[in-house]
């Protein structure tokens, strides 16, 4: 399997995907309104030491892997994210001491993704923040969460997680657009809240037409299956037995 990593810039070259609707920023960009129908399954494991202690963090309360934002960012798409949490890996020297995403290993399926959340991650000379790595059109990212928790604290790097999938998902960084969710850390503009973030103004973590066909096309993605909702004769029923059930209780005291 191709593990290219992030590090590297290009042009997409993937057809222009139809239903523009208007310009951000001089970019076209697809009509707001579109229905999920595709799901990206990411398994969570979280870095702790060796003892099993001073593991990771998820991100917010509330709020863990930041998937409010993935999930409001990547709906541009039609795609919902989905975390499931799969546990631990105890390691003390890639808690703090990781150097990438090839740093890391772990059954890599057809279907999904994995990503390591940590503590730090080595990155220079010279010294700089690494934020997180992905592989480009392949499943595997790691996560600085240490740094991405600490940005703008106490808000965080909100658009980190979502941008690293953008990576597995077959984007390349473009910096022609500073409102890009896929330029690259330096210049992209950080939302501070979920109200900065597209359809949004002022429409931070962008998708555009193109970017949005080149990711549709990833043999990550499954076909997204809602809960279904129960019938009308089932909400009927349920009705009638909760009545029937408040009825006794009622009874017995």
């Amino acid at each position: 399997m191709r593990k290219t990593i992030t590090k590297f810039v290009g042009t997409l070259p993937r057809a222009f995907v139809a239903g523009v609707a208007l310009l951000v920023g001089g970019v076209a960009a697809p009509t707001w309104a579109v229905p999920i129908t595709k799901q990206l399954v990411v398994n969570v494991i979280t870095v702790c030491d060796n003892a099993g202690l001073n593991c990771a963090s998820h991100g917010p309360a509330g709020n863990s892997f930041y998937e409010a934002e993935a999930d409001k960012i990547w709906a541009q798409a039609g795609i919902d994210i989905k975390f499931v949490d799969s546990g631990t890996l105890n390691s003390t020297a890639l808690l703090t001491g990781g150097t990438g995403v090839g740093s890391f290993t772990g059954a890599l399926g057809p279907t999904g993704t994995t990503m390591w959340l940590t503590s730090d991650l080595a990155c220079g000379p010279p010294a700089c923040t690494l934020y997180g790595e992905a592989y480009i059109d392949l499943g595997g990212l790691v996560i600085n969460m240490g740094a991405v928790t600490a940005f703008n604290s106490p808000i965080g790097r909100i658009d980190t997680i979502a941008h690293e999938l953008g990576h597995n998902l077959g984007l390349l960084h473009d910096d022609s657009n500073a409102n890009f969710l896929i330029a690259a850390g330096s210049v992209r503009n950080i939302p501070s809240s979920l109200g900065q973030i597209c359809p949004d103004a002022p429409c931070y973590d962008l998708l555009s037409a193109a970017q949005i066909a080149n990711a549709f096309d990833s043999a990550l993605l499954i076909p997204f299956a809602p809960a279904p909702e129960p019938s009308g004769l089932a909400l009927v029923a349920v009705a009638l037995l909760s009545a029937a059930g408040l009825a006794r209780r009622r009874r017995r005291t």
